[in-house]
């Protein structure tokens, strides 16, 4: 017997039926995870968006340094709060509007041309619940003036020379930057009175020296664009000038040594370095070699007098050109101190910032001098009582060049002081000059004359460069080489 298929029609139905409620949940589960996944997106979206106006924010409006400090004080679930909240744009907005419109900010004044300025003035303030409130801000709205001013007067160029250099008396200036730092400290003191007193102190720092002595009659003045830098640190005076006179000459080892010396001296602090040399001319190249090297320097010339440079016996070199030297520190220093240092010489640099501080004449040893091999003075107790050099000569001070230093000050109190043209009594005789002189007066360097702090080396003699085959050289670098050799 045939089964009957109508009868199937009701389970078959069924069937269908549950089929359908399966595919009806799952398509809501599908649209409740699309559903996730959009919200997921719209706020990683919103975050970025929030992130990358935040950082926008910051790099055109920084904060002020009292605001930076308090949100330091917070905790860190209140920073992250405020970089991840939309308002943060706002409320930083307003912060800085609450500031520049606070009626109790006090304007504070600087001034420029008086060493210390101190202003005072009053405002009214509201009525504060504490007794006594003291609070000690810096100002931010004053900024320090760095004044930058130079002087220059560039040498004389001679014929042929194919140097760009003006001529101006065979004088060749060049001056650093000089640079006045002004501090402004503001101090305010609230009371339960509700008068706020304010003070303000604006202190300017000392000019520095080496531009004031390089300023000469006759030079031109040129100011450069002022700069300004924030007000967070007091500033410091420049220490005592040193002003060191070194003569040179023609010769090949020149160049050489004066790039040696240049270069130790430039990390010597508020220092004016006198070159000068025994020329009728300065010499293009030497200026070249003091403007590479950047040291605040004066360049000039002293030449030797006619009858000393005919003679067949040593020649005094170096007097006229220390003479020189003398002449324009009595013209243009009050303050500091001088030191001749040769050009072939050596120095430990810490003893430029010894010799800086001395009132009237120091001395410390010398090494590589004579058989000996050293020059100093003889130290018994703390006493200066001797010489130890290995010719005396006869001379009241048995020292080497570059074994003394003299105050500007105690120099300028004796007129007549200078250097004599005796070869081998240079240094006796200038500090013969400087009389009255005692012993007592004299201050011990290094380490009490214990230690050796200056060298008198000396360079190889190196004969002259011979003349350069330009035919068969022509158009090679060896043609821009050639110009930079010193030849007598």
């Amino acid at each position: 017997m045939k089964p009957s298929y109508s009868s199937l029609g009701p389970h078959n139905g069924l069937i269908g039926g549950g089929g359908g409620g399966v595919s009806g949940g799952s398509s809501s589960k599908m649209s409740v995870g699309k559903s996730i996944k959009m919200y997921l997106t719209i706020f990683i979206a919103t975050t970025c968006i929030y992130m990358v106006l935040y950082q926008y924010h910051i790099s055109r409006e920084p904060f002020a340094a009292s605001e930076v400090v308090k949100h330091q004080e917070k905790s860190s679930s209140y920073i992250a709060s405020y970089l991840w909240s939309p308002i943060s744009l706002l409320l930083a907005n307003s912060s800085t509007n609450t500031q520049n419109t606070n009626p109790t900010t006090t304007s504070s004044t600087t001034t420029t041309t008086a060493p210390t300025t101190a202003t005072s003035t009053g405002s009214g303030g509201q009525k504060m619940s504490a007794a006594i409130a003291s609070i000690q801000t810096v100002s931010l709205a004053t900024r320090p003036t760095l004044i930058s001013s130079s002087l220059e007067i560039r040498s004389v160029s001679g014929p042929g020379s194919g140097w760009g250099w003006g001529s101006v008396g065979g004088h060749h200036h060049k001056t650093a930057t000089t640079k006045t730092s002004i501090t402004t400290t503001t101090r305010t003191t609230a009371t339960a009175s509700g008068a706020t007193a304010t003070t303000t102190t604006t202190t300017t720092a000392k000019p520095s020296a080496k531009q004031s002595a390089a300023d000469t009659p006759n030079t031109a003045h040129s100011d450069n664009v002022h700069k300004t830098r924030p007000t967070r640190f007091v500033a410091a005076s420049e220490p005592p000038p040193l002003y060191i006179i070194t003569p040179t000459y023609r010769r090949p080892e020149q160049l050489a040594e004066l790039t040696r010396l240049g270069y130790t001296l430039k990390h010597v602090a508020n220092l004016l370095w006198l070159v000068i040399e025994d020329a009728n001319s300065t010499n293009p190249l030497v200026a070249h070699t003091l403007d590479r090297i950047g040291v605040p320097y004066e360049y000039m010339v002293a030449p030797m007098p006619e009858k000393y440079k005919q003679t067949k016996r040593a020649k005094p070199r170096g007097v006229s050109n220390r003479n020189r030297g003398l002449e324009y520190l009595r013209q243009h220093a009050t303050e500091g101190v001088l030191y001749f240092a040769d050009d072939d010489n050596t120095y430990d640099i810490s003893i430029f910032e010894q010799m800086r501080y001395i009132s009237k004449v120091a001395m410390w040893p010398v090494g590589l001098v004579t058989k000996t091999g050293v020059s100093s003075p003889i130290i018994l107790k703390g006493q200066l009582v001797g010489w130890y050099d290995g010719w005396i000569g006869g001379r009241k001070y048995p020292v080497d060049m570059a074994g003394f230093a003299v105050s500007v000050k105690f120099l300028n109190e004796r007129p007549k002081a200078q250097m004599p043209f005796k070869p081998g009594y240079e240094e006796d005789g200038f500090l013969r000059s400087l009389a009255p002189l005692d012993n007592s007066d004299i201050a011990l360097l290094a380490d009490e004359c214990r230690d050796i702090l200056t060298w008198h080396t000396q360079t190889k003699k190196n004969a002259p460069a011979q003349a350069l085959n330009r035919t068969r050289y022509r158009n090679t670098n060896l043609e821009y080489i050639d110009k930079l050799l010193v030849r007598p």
